[in-house]
């Protein structure tokens, strides 16, 4: 038996991430992002207000689902950000509003590829 390669083709829907492990990551990396941990959020929102919070948000979830390699995907977190701030789970709303919206929506999964 040989070893196959993987190129992008060959990962397509098979590279997909957990919502709530998605989540988790996000809330971390926003956390970080505004200078605590995952119970500062809530008080960056209050402090800041939902517009400042929403561009933090965006920024730094876009960044992190870049760097998976999921551009497509950085394309809708606004919206995603956006309704997620009407709830106290920010990261894990944000992955939901994700799966909503990527190849296989409502699977439990953000897809990567």
């Amino acid at each position: 038996m040989g070893i196959e390669s993987a190129n992008a083709a060959s990962l397509k829907g098979k590279v997909k991430v957990g919502v709530k492990l998605a989540g988790a990551i996000f809330n971390t990396a926003i956390g970080f992002a505004v200078g605590g941990g995952v119970g500062a959020i809530q008080a960056y929102i209050l402090k800041k207000g939902k517009k400042e919070a929403a561009r933090i948000f965006t920024k730094t979830v876009t960044s992190r689902l870049k760097a998976w390699g999921a551009k497509k995907l950085a394309l809708i977190v606004g919206v995603s950000v956006t309704t997620a701030l009407n709830y106290l789970d920010i990261g894990t709303n944000i992955a939901r509003q994700i799966d909503k919206r990527d190849s296989k929506k409502n699977n439990g999964y953000i897809d990567i590829y």
